[in-house]
């Protein structure tokens, strides 16, 4: 089976990694990248690669608590452009209002009430729609499946409901 693509993935977020190539090239970097791994958390447990040659098992995701923006917002990455935490803010503002959906200023004003400046948020909605991460509704927005796994998968975590 030594022929076969396999593939490890990296994401220090969550620890998970990626190298890909033969079978037997992924088994030789498995062992590094545990002990690697480990270094980061003690309490680490490795990861494991599955039977099927092209995947990596992934622990079950984390579950986000907390009723409030504020609480929400620390958990996204460093690296979070102004088009995330727009998004992430909308997210938070559809869950919250009756109709599940929010506006441009609804998101931004979530965002300024935790000190956070963006330079333009309709143009960060704009490329929101274009990602189809959201989509107009009624005059304002929702998200889209597209948008929630994008969330889900920038903070590694299930999102509250």
């Amino acid at each position: 089976m030594d022929g076969q693509h396999a593939r490890l993935r990296i994401n220090l977020s969550e620890r998970e990694f990626e190298v890909e190539g033969s079978e037997a090239f992924v088994k030789a970097y498995l062992d590094r990248f545990e002990s690697w791994l480990a270094r980061f958390d003690q309490t680490a447990e490795p990861a494991r690669v599955n039977p099927a040659p092209d995947t990596l098992a992934r622990p079950a995701p984390r579950r986000l608590e907390g009723n409030s923006f504020g609480e929400l917002i620390h958990h996204l990455p460093r690296a979070a452009s102004d088009v995330d935490r727009v998004l992430l803010a909308g997210y938070f503002s559809y869950l919250r209002s009756a109709d599940k959906s929010f506006s441009t200023g609804d998101a931004n004003g979530l965002l300024t009430e935790q000190g956070i400046k963006v330079g333009n948020p309709s143009q960060c909605v704009r490329q929101n729609l274009i990602a189809k991460r959201v989509f107009k509704h009624q005059g304002r927005y929702r998200l889209s499946q597209t948008g929630i796994d994008y969330l889900r998968q920038l903070l590694g975590a299930e999102l509250p409901a």
